[in-house]
C-alpha cells in the first residue's frame, strides 16, 4: 500500500519485479478519505488476487496504518517498508509528532481549508528520493498527488501484526518519518532488516523489494521449511 501524497504508481516497479517471478499481486488506491476507508480499499485489493497461495500486504509509510487495519485471517504476513505501525489506539500523525523531528513538517504546505495538504515541488526529492538520479526522482515526484489529513488523526482499531508474522524494514536515510521512530515499531515485528535507504525504499532499492516480497511469499507457504511460527505474536 501506497504512503501518503503518493499513488498505486508509486509501487509499478516492485510489481512488474513480482509479477515476473510468477506472483500475482494487487495494488489499492487509497485517498479514500478516512482511515476505515483506507483499508477498506485494501481489503477490496486482496479480492482481487487469483489463486489460494499465501498473501504478503505490503505497506509504505501511511500505507503501513492501512495493512495494520487488515483482517489478520486474510493475511499471511506484513511488511512495513519504512512504515507507520500502530498499536490500537495510535494515529499516524500522533506518532510522528511523538518523534523527533524531519524535514516532512516543513515540507508540507496546507490549503486554506486546512483538510488536505501537498508537498513543496522543491523540497520533495530530496524528502522522498534523495538516493534516485535526477531524472527519476523528477519521475516520481511528478506524481505526487494532495493527501487528506483526516486520516492520519483517526487511531487504528484493529492491528493484525498481533496475530500475524511481521517483518519491518528500517530505512536509515530517510528524511520524512525518522529512523527512530522506525527502531521503535521495529521493536513489535518479529523480523526486522535494516537499509541504507531513503524514505522511497520501493524506488531506491527496488530489487531488494522485490526479493524481499518474493521471498516472504514462497517462505509463508504452508508445506515450505522456513513457514513462520504464526503463534509469535498473539499475545501483543
Amino acid at each position: 500500500m501506497h504512503g501518503a501524497w503518493h499513488t498505486g504508481h508509486a509501487w509499478d516497479g516492485v510489481a512488474a519485479g513480482l509479477r515476473a517471478r510468477g506472483l500475482a499481486v494487487a495494488v489499492a488506491e487509497l485517498h479514500r478519505g478516512s482511515l476505515a476507508a483506507d483499508v477498506a480499499a485494501a481489503e477490496a485489493a486482496l479480492d482481487r488476487l487469483d489463486g489460494d497461495g499465501p498473501v504478503v500486504a505490503c505497506g509504505h509509510s501511511y500505507g503501513g496504518a492501512v495493512i495494520t487495519g487488515l483482517p489478520p485471517h486474510r493475511i499471511d504476513h506484513l511488511v512495513y517498508l519504512a512504515a507507520m505501525m500502530p498499536d490500537r489506539g495510535e494515529t499516524a500523525l500522533g506518532l510522528l509528532a511523538d518523534a523527533p523531528p524531519t524535514a516532512l513538517a516543513t515540507s508540507m504546505v496546507g490549503d486554506p481549508s486546512g483538510s488536505t495538504t501537498t508537498i513543496d515541488p522543491e523540497a520533495a526529492g530530496n524528502l522522498f528520493h534523495a538516493q534516485l538520479d535526477p531524472a527519476e526522482r523528477a519521475r516520481h515526484t511528478a506524481r505526487l498527488v494532495p493527501q487528506a489529513m483526516a486520516p492520519g488523526s483517526q487511531p487504528t482499531t484493529a492491528a493484525a501484526w498481533h496475530q500475524r508474522p511481521s517483518t519491518y524494514v528500517v530505512c536509515t536515510e530517510d528524511r520524512a518519518v525518522h529512523p527512530h521512530l522506525q527502531h521503535r515499531f521495529a521493536a513489535r515485528a518479529t523480523h526486522v532488516l535494516t537499509w541504507r535507504s531513503d524514505h522511497g525504499a520501493f524506488a531506491s532499492h527496488e530489487t531488494e523489494t522485490v526479493d524481499l516480497l518474493h521471498r516472504l511469499a514462497t517462505d509463508s507457504r504452508p508445506d515450505h521449511p522456513n513457514h513462520p511460527d504464526r503463534t509469535a505474536r498473539t499475545d501483543r
